[in-house]
C-alpha cells in the first residue's frame, strides 16, 4: 500500500470511525454467540431412533390328495403347493395359513379371520391415458373359519380350510345366473382372503397392527389354478424420541472462533488508534488529497499555469470544478490551475469563470484565526 492510499484509509477511517466501530462491534457479537453455540454449549435436538424391531410372515400351503387312478396320477398320491390341480383326480384342496411372529421376546394376541370371497372385476384401460382402471362392481364374502391365539415371537398360528372344486363352479353358476347383465362386462374371480390382528407386547414395545394376506383362485371344469402370493417378511420398527448432542463440524467451530478473535482485534485496534491519534491527519494533508483527487478526476481538462491577479476583466464565481469543466467544454477552452493560490479559471473572450476550492477559504479562516491568537508576532521578530 502506498503512502498516498495509508494517508487516504486513515481519513476514512477518522471520518467514519463510529461506522466502522458498530460493525466490528456487530461482528464481535456474532462471533462470541457463534463460539458459544458451536464450542461451548453447542445445545441437544431430538432424534426418532429404533429402540427395537420386529418381524411378521405369513402365507399359504395348500395340498390336494388323488381319488382315482390316472395316466400321469396315482390314487391316494399327494400334491402340494403347486399351481395347477387337475379337478378329476384332485376335486378337493386341504389348505392352511399360517402366520408366524418374529422378536426377541414378549407376547401378543393375534386374532384371525379367513374368508371366501367371490366377486365381479371390471377392468378398462382409460381413454386418455395408459393407465387401466380396475375396480370391483360387487362382492359376496364367506366365513371360512377364525381362530385367536396367543403367540410369543418365534411361534406360529396355523389356520386350516377346505377348498372344493364343484362346489366353487355351483356357486360361480349361481352367481352368473344372478348377475347375468353385468357378466358381460366384468369377470367372477375367486380368492381367499385373510385378516390378522396382533395386539400385545413385543421386545418390550407395545404393538397393534392389522395385515392381510390373499390366495386367488380360479376354478374350471378340468382344473383348479392357485396363483401363488408368498408375501416377503415384514419387518417393522419401533422408534423412540432420544435427546442427543449436537456435534457441530470441525469448519463451523475454527470460522466462529476465528471471527471473534479478528472481529476482537480489529475492534481494540480501532479504539487504541483512536485514542492514540494514529488516524489523525492535518487540513494541508486533506487539502492535498482533495485536490489530488480533483485533478486526477479532471486531469484531462487542467492545466497548470499563471493567472494575472490585476486583470480587469469580469469574473464570475463557479460553484464546482465540475461546472467549471461544462464551461471549458462549451466554450472549447482549458481550466487553468493557478500555481499561486489553486484557483481554478477559464478564459472566455473578457470573462473569466473562476472555481474556488472550498478548502482554501478553510485555509485561509485558519490563518486569520492563528493570527489573531497570535497578534504582534511579526513586530516582535
Amino acid at each position: 500500500m502506498t503512502t498516498n492510499q495509508l494517508t487516504r484509509l486513515k481519513v476514512l477511517i477518522d471520518d467514519y470511525f463510529f461506522v466502522f466501530a458498530a460493525v466490528l462491534a456487530i461482528l464481535v457479537a456474532a462471533g462470541g454467540w457463534t463460539t458459544y453455540s458451536t464450542v461451548v454449549d453447542p445445545g441437544t435436538h431430538v432424534e426418532e431412533r429404533t429402540a427395537a424391531s420386529w418381524s411378521v410372515d405369513g402365507g399359504f400351503d395348500h395340498r390336494g390328495r388323488v381319488v382315482e387312478n390316472s395316466l400321469i396320477f396315482q390314487k391316494n398320491e399327494t400334491r402340494e403347493n403347486r399351481m395347477f390341480y387337475i379337478t378329476n383326480s384332485t376335486p378337493r384342496l386341504n389348505t392352511t395359513y399360517w402366520f408366524k411372529l418374529g422378536g426377541e421376546n414378549g407376547s401378543a394376541d393375534v386374532h384371525t379371520r379367513v374368508s371366501l370371497v367371490d366377486f365381479a372385476h371390471y377392468e378398462q384401460e382409460a381413454e386418455e391415458s395408459e393407465e387401466v382402471i380396475q375396480r370391483r362392481i360387487w362382492e359376496e364374502r364367506r366365513l371360512l373359519d377364525v381362530k385367536n391365539d396367543t403367540l410369543k415371537p418365534g411361534e406360529r398360528q396355523n389356520v386350516s380350510f377346505k377348498i372344493d372344486a364343484d362346489a366353487l363352479r355351483k356357486r360361480t353358476k349361481r352367481l352368473h345366473e344372478r348377475h347375468k347383465s353385468l357378466y358381460q362386462i366384468s369377470q367372477i374371480r375367486t380368492q381367499v382372503f385373510v385378516t390378522t390382528t396382533i395386539n400385545g407386547t413385543v421386545d418390550s414395545h407395545p404393538v397393534n397392527r392389522q395385515f392381510n394376506y390373499t390366495l386367488p383362485i380360479n376354478s374350471t371344469m378340468d382344473y383348479f389354478v392357485v396363483s401363488p402370493t408368498r408375501s416377503p417378511v415384514e419387518q417393522m420398527s419401533v422408534t423412540q424420541q432420544t435427546t442427543v448432542p449436537n456435534q457441530p463440524g470441525t469448519a463451523p467451530q475454527v470460522g466462529s472462533i476465528a471471527l471473534l478473535i479478528l472481529s476482537l482485534v480489529s475492534l481494540g485496534g480501532l479504539c487504541y488508534g483512536r485514542w492514540d491519534d494514529r488516524f489523525v491527519v492535518s487540513e494541508s494533508v486533506r487539502t492535498e488529497l482533495q485536490n489530488s483527487k480533483i485533478q486526477s478526476e479532471f486531469e484531462d481538462w487542467i492545466t497548470i499555469g499563471t493567472v494575472p491577479q490585476d486583470d480587469p476583466q469580469t469574473t464570475i464565481e463557479v460553484d464546482s470544478l465540475e461546472g467549471l469543466v461544462d464551461v471549458a467544454f462549451d466554450t472549447n477552452r482549458r481550466v487553468i490551475e493557478d500555481e499561486s493560490t489553486g484557483v481554478y479559471f477559464v478564459q472566455d473572450a473578457d470573462i473569466w469563470y473562476r472555481y474556488t476550492p472550498h478548502w482554501l477559504d478553510d485555509n485561509a479562516a485558519d490563518d486569520e484565526i492563528e493570527a489573531s491568537d497570535n497578534p504582534g508576532s511579526d513586530d516582535e521578530q
